[in-house]
């Protein structure tokens, strides 16, 4: 839902004088009279202007000899307080002084940031501008709630919105191009009532701001992020979640993602030089135990048994290492026996998250719903499931279009 900002330019009203700006000279009459009256005129300013000169002058040389005399006052007082310190025994003048802080030679420079079409650039990194209001929220949060009137009350229904790295990390008078993440996100939730469990990660992920939780040429949060957002579900679920700490892991490096992408133009064939000289690297996580992950890949019509993460994944799509990125279905069963089944509708954000959810359930099924056919309520009553999260970023949540693509799965 990003668009240009016209951030730089202010309008303003441009002021307009009466009259001609100054004074209208007089072209009638001219004679002796005149000349005598101007030759006056010229003799009494002349005149006044000498005066005024001496005037100035005079207490001028009078200011500057009180300041010489102050000067010199305050030098012999000094020197007189000095001797009298210098007297002070050695045990009295032991006290150490207080140091004063040392000033800057020049004041640090103020970063500055600009549009490269849709994309923010700033601090070498790429931002989205959320331009989202109270009322494209509630369209979206009256289809969730929607989701959890058709499933009844046996099957638990959670909402996640994950805000923009913009939120966390661009000063306030950048972010005030846009509109409040949020205010946007306490409004939509408070639709919800008991009816939807709300998970606000917007403190989980404040706390770890200064972390890698966000791309810097990418749109998306990374994994460490994910995680983040995976153990406030994991509250909200009554589930432990896995310590990341135990995991193994493994990396993609020089990810130039989305945002770098969307600044290539044909006149720009290289995209924005600032990314591509800050390219992101990509950590996945290795979940532990045993677990088989079917996936319907865009363009194929059959499943097909993958491993969990897409080591391969490389270049711009290296965020699809996260279960193979954005495709209509993963299903993984695991080994577990919790009696918990989890149906995760998605989008990109969803990717990073659901591969911890492996640790907490004894299956997962993974919907995206601009590629997914079919009505996902059915198959979620049909097979038991006891879990429904939908997991949306604030852009998507306030897009219509999104929320007009969850709305077929639906139906």
């Amino acid at each position: 839902m990003s668009r240009r900002s016209s951030y730089g330019y202010s309008s303003y009203r441009s002021g307009s004088y009466g009259g001609y700006g100054g004074y209208r000279r007089n072209r009638r009459g001219g004679g002796k009279t005149k000349a005598v009256i101007i030759t006056a005129l010229i003799i009494i300013i002349l005149a006044a202007a000498a005066f005024g000169a001496c005037v100035y002058f005079g207490v001028f040389s009078k200011e500057k000899d009180e300041k010489e005399n102050s000067t010199a006052e305050s030098t012999q007082v000094s020197s007189e307080e000095s001797k009298t310190e210098s007297s002070v025994p050695a045990e009295k003048s032991e006290k150490p002084a207080e140091s004063k802080p040392q000033q800057s030679s020049a004041p640090a420079k103020e970063l500055k940031g600009e549009f490269d079409g849709n994309v923010f650039i700033y601090d070498k990194q790429g931002y989205e501008i959320f331009y989202g209001t109270d009322d494209s929220a509630k369209n979206y949060t009256d289809v969730v709630s929607s989701i959890k009137n058709s499933l009844g009350k046996d099957i638990k229904v959670y909402n996640m919105i994950v805000p923009t790295h913009g939120y966390y990390s661009l000063p306030d008078n950048y972010k005030k191009q846009g509109n409040d993440e949020k205010a946007n996100v306490t409004a939509a939730y408070k639709s919800y009532g008991d009816n939807v469990a709300a998970i606000d990660v917007f403190n989980a992920l404040e706390q770890h701001k200064d972390e890698y939780i966000y791309f810097k040429t990418d749109n998306n949060w990374t994994g460490l992020g994910a995680y983040y957002g995976y153990t406030e579900f994991c509250k909200a679920a009554g589930v432990t979640p896995v310590d990341i700490k135990s995991l193994s892991s493994g990396q993609i490096n020089k990810f130039l993602g989305s945002l770098y992408v969307a600044t290539k133009t044909d006149q720009n064939p290289k995209g924005n030089k600032i990314l591509l000289s800050n390219p992101d690297t990509v950590k996945y996580y290795k979940m532990p135990g045993s677990y088989t992950c079917t996936l319907l890949e865009n363009g194929k019509s059959k499943p097909e048994e993958v491993p969990l993460i897409a080591t391969f994944a490389e270049d711009s799509n290296a965020y699809s290492a996260f279960i193979w990125g954005n495709n209509p279905y993963m299903h993984i069963k695991t080994s577990l026996k919790t009696g918990r089944k989890l149906c995760i509708i998605k989008d990109s954000y969803g990717s990073a998250f659901a591969p911890f959810t492996v640790a907490n359930f004894d299956e997962i099924y993974i919907v995206d719903p601009t590629f997914y056919e079919g009505n996902v309520l059915d198959y979620i009553k049909k097979n038991k499931y006891t879990d429904v999260l939908v997991l949306s970023s604030i852009m998507n949540a306030n897009t219509q279009i999104r929320i007009d693509e969850i709305k077929t799965i639906l139906r």
